[in-house]
């Protein structure tokens, strides 16, 4: 609305300015009570939503077997569990593993004590010369750090055969 026209969509270009702004206030009034009304429900549908004993009387059946379900899961897994660990327990288990141990060092005896190879070598002397490197220069900068604290502190404290 441009400041020197009094006209909007919907208004009659014949109305004076201060029935222009009338029928505009009975507009705004019923779009207001139209939009208390919208948030009204929407106020409502929230509290309903986050109502958590209705929505499991509603849903009764839904959250019963969800419960259900979760519930063995859980149980099969313990169960699962416990059944791996007694069968781990066996002699016949422990001779069973101890033999595919052996035939693995039989088939592949290199691997049995094989020495790490030159890249491994080279990586572990690398990795080792950089954190003995950093480890030099912390330790070289905490001292320099502690002896100018020292100095600094000396020279601020008055020394006792001054003040003889």
């Amino acid at each position: 609305m441009s400041p020197g026209t009094n006209w909007h969509a919907g208004a009659d270009r014949d109305l004076s300015p201060r029935e222009s702004s009338r029928q505009l206030e009975g507009e705004i009034a019923v779009l207001r009570d139209e939009l208390s009304g919208l948030v009204a429900e929407l106020d409502r549908r929230r509290h309903e939503l986050t109502d958590v004993k209705r929505q499991v009387k509603r849903h009764a059946v839904g959250a019963t077997l969800t419960g259900l379900g979760l519930l063995a899961s859980a149980a099969g897994f313990v169960w699962l569990g416990a059944w791996r660990a007694r069968r781990r327990r066996t002699a016949a288990a422990s001779i069973g593993r101890l033999r595919e141990a052996v035939s693995r060092m039989v088939e592949r005896p290199k691997r049995v004590a094989a020495a790490p190879g030159v890249p491994a070598k080279i990586l572990t002397a690398a990795a080792t010369a950089a954190v003995a490197s950093a480890i030099r220069k912390l330790l070289t900068r905490a001292f320099r750090y502690a002896l100018r604290s020292r100095a600094e502190r000396d020279a601020l404290t008055p020394d006792a055969s001054v003040r003889r």
